[in-house]
């Protein structure tokens, strides 16, 4: 994908759907406390299980009825325009926007290919936004080279929020 100024790429890895909402609930929170839109491009439906982590955790009420305000359901992502409304009302109405992609490694190229076709054409309305692109890939789900998907990020999530992937992988060096 193209380098755009203004856009942040992150990857983070995952196990099981409970994993994946550990590992991000902390980052979630923090950012919908400050009111930045978090986007979801799901694979799989992760409603259920949303639901049945926050009944157990101790956080307010208000900070539940917000996270639970996140569609959680899957998206078919075969139509453009599925994606692009959401996107749109997205980009208008706030500076900051999260875009989480969640799933197998092919879904998550394909969801990428319809948000950069969005971001591309509606450049002038990005450029002066600040968007974060949030690719949780399902470890399962592939056997590539996990190398191949950091070189294509700048950043790395876990429990402990967005690094950098150097600070996380001491050893990792870019590809040219």
């Amino acid at each position: 994908m193209e380098d755009i100024s203004g856009i942040k790429r992150v990857c983070g890895f995952y196990v099981s759907s409970m994993h994946l909402i550990t590992m991000i609930l902390p980052f979630i929170k923090e950012e919908i406390n400050k009111g930045i839109k978090i986007e979801t491009v799901l694979q799989y439906n992760l409603k259920e299980n949303v639901s049945n982590m926050l009944s157990n955790l101790i956080i307010n009420n208000e900070e539940k009825e917000k996270f639970l305000k996140i569609n959680w359901s899957n998206n078919k992502i075969q139509k453009y325009s599925n994606v692009e409304k959401k996107l749109k009302n997205a980009v208008e109405n706030n500076n900051k926007v999260n875009i989480l992609i969640s799933g197998s490694r092919k879904y998550i190229e394909e969801a990428n290919e319809i948000v950069y076709k969005f971001i591309n054409k509606n450049i002038n309305k990005i450029r002066q936004k600040e968007i974060t692109i949030i690719n949780c890939y399902e470890v399962t789900e592939f056997d590539d080279n996990i190398r191949e998907i950091l070189d294509a990020h700048e950043f790395i999530i876990n429990t402990a929020g967005i690094h950098k992937i150097e600070d996380i992988f001491e050893d990792y060096k870019k590809a040219n």
